[in-house]
């Protein structure tokens, strides 16, 4: 069996940093600012925002179409610059 030896340093690092951290009582009150109790529901401002979600057109879809199908370079009409 072989041990880990900068597996074993990067644990050592970590735990001297949460020593560094619990050893100032200022760090510890920040950090308990953002440590919530796990029968405390996050807040309005922690749930994240729903995701738009684009609504392809039909020329968007012909494309992808062509492009899967293998017509991509055989007179495919261009696509117009500016979308509505």
């Amino acid at each position: 069996m072989q041990l880990n030896i900068r597996k074993l340093d990067e644990r050592i690092q970590k735990l001297q940093e949460i020593k560094r951290i619990a050893a100032d009582p200022e760090m510890v009150a920040l950090m308990l600012e953002f440590i919530a109790a796990e029968e405390e529901k996050p807040s309005a401002a922690t749930t994240p925002k729903p995701l738009a979600i684009a609504i392809p057109r039909a020329d968007d879809i012909d494309i992808v179409h062509q492009v899967m199908n293998g017509l991509e370079g055989q007179g495919v009409a261009a696509r117009p610059a500016k979308r509505l």
